[in-house]
């Protein structure tokens, strides 16, 4: 049987398929981030303690988008500590990420850095797949 034009555009032209293993959902969430230097994990400074504000949220981590980057955030044996609500007024969260990646969009002030969790709670994980799943319906 043969194709028709139409249906060959759509073959071509249709959304890839998503390969995360957790759903993601764009949203803005103000968060506090601070840089734990490598083997002190326990040994936070409060006055290290920066803003952001997160580009998208999943399961496995987030894409946080900070107005500079320290110099310390660039080197990926450094962890981050990030805490954040997810709905005013409710409990903080906090999680411990690495930086996959750090990028600059041509015309943004902004920085994106790229985080996965490597720790978090199962409540906590629970509790972001949850508030994604629910967001995304």
């Amino acid at each position: 049987m043969p194709f028709s034009v139409a249906s060959v555009i759509k073959f071509f032209y249709r959304k890839p398929l998503e390969r995360r293993k957790y759903l993601r959902l764009d949203i803005r969430i103000p968060v506090y981030y601070f840089v734990i230097p490598q083997d002190q994990e326990e040994e936070i400074k409060k006055s290290a303690r920066y803003h952001a504000h997160t580009k998208n949220l999943s399961g496995g981590g987030l894409l946080l988008e900070v107005p500079l980057i320290q110099d310390e955030c660039f080197f990926t044996t450094h962890l981050i500590r990030i805490e954040f609500e997810l709905k005013k007024g409710s409990k903080p969260l906090s999680v411990i990420a690495r930086m996959v990646a750090v990028e600059k969009p041509k015309h943004a002030n902004n920085y994106y850095m790229r985080l996965e969790f490597v720790k978090i709670t199962d409540e906590d994980k629970k509790k972001i797949i949850n508030f994604v799943t629910h967001k995304t319906k």
